[in-house]
């Protein structure tokens, strides 16, 4: 039987360089859908009436939100500059467009209804493509692949064989909203959701408060050799939740969606995109996985 996730708010310390907890994810997020699913209809023009790229390149400035705290994706650096791997490909495609790139920082909650009230033109923080985010926005063409994974006591790997082996276990999540949050719950684990800094999270695992901390499993490699203690490791069997990740636009502008798609293209082809993934997070990330053997968000 599924337990029902218990979520309470712990308050950390800032300034920690990973504090994002925002799951990249990679999230079907309930806070951001209803404040968007509310104008829904209202947003699926026709392509013949979309002026989205025409206004976009009048004005030759493409405005992005992010967070600048969920690296290696989206951070700032040691001199304050923000940076990461989808950052950094954001400002591949506007030169490749010939556009400036302004980004928009705010927390990850904000992002989708800042682009549903027409504050941004393009989000950009790793957003998974789910069904319901498909129903208010459209999203360009994929260039990060990856899955959910966990951070335990090293002393605990073995303990955890598969994703399944979460059930009944204590469990931090980043973000209320976060696709890791919905898996958790889905998976019968005693989910607890920290608002401030991957740090105290680590903290707790260590501590044996909780006893895994989900996320994308790129982020959590960052993580962990950022965090530099061998008190924790990965376990590399705990594999959940396959996740295509795009930047995301307003369902009905289609003509800028594409102008982003093709100039993606292009990159791709050309060999940047994995360049900027190897650079940022370790590996090429840019090629479907073969999901077979990870398990679904709901927990099947």
């Amino acid at each position: 039987m599924k337990k029902s996730l218990l979520y309470t708010s712990v308050l950390t310390m800032s300034g920690f360089l990973l504090a994002c907890g925002n799951g990249a994810d990679d999230s079907a997020d309930e806070a951001e859908m209803d404040a968007t699913e509310e104008t829904a209809e209202d947003t699926g023009e026709e392509t013949a009436g979309d002026d989205s790229w025409a206004t976009v390149e009048e004005e030759g400035v493409l405005t992005v939100g992010t967070s600048g705290t969920y690296a290696p994706i989206t951070f700032f650096d040691e001199n304050n500059e923000l940076t990461g791997f989808e950052v950094e490909l954001v400002r591949e495609i506007g030169e490749r467009l010939d556009l400036e790139v302004e980004f928009e920082t705010m927390d990850f909650d904000g992002i989708l209804p800042s682009l549903r009230n027409g504050q941004i033109d393009v989000a950009a923080h790793d957003f998974a493509i789910t069904e319901e985010r498909l129903e208010v926005f459209d999203f360009v063409d994929p260039h990060k692949f990856s899955y959910g994974s966990v951070i335990v006591r090293a002393e605990d790997q073995d303990r955890f064989e598969s994703a399944y082996d979460l059930e009944g276990v204590d469990v931090a999540v980043g973000s209320l909203t976060s696709n890791y949050a919905v898996f958790a719950d889905n998976i019968g684990a005693n989910g607890t959701a920290y608002d401030g800094g991957v740090e105290a999270i680590l903290r707790d695992v260590i501590n044996g408060n909780q006893d895994a901390y989900l996320n994308d499993y790129l982020v959590l490699s960052n993580t962990l050799e950022e965090f530099g203690d061998d008190r924790l490791a990965i376990a590399e069997d705990v594999r959940f939740h396959a996740t295509e990740s795009a930047m995301a636009v307003l369902q009905g502008n289609e003509t800028l969606r594409d102008q982003l798609s093709e100039a993606l293209a292009e990159l791709q082809e050309e060999g940047v995109v994995s360049e900027l993934a190897i650079e940022f997070l370790g590996v090429d990330v840019t090629e479907p996985l073969d999901d077979e053997d990870i398990v679904g968000l709901d927990g099947e």
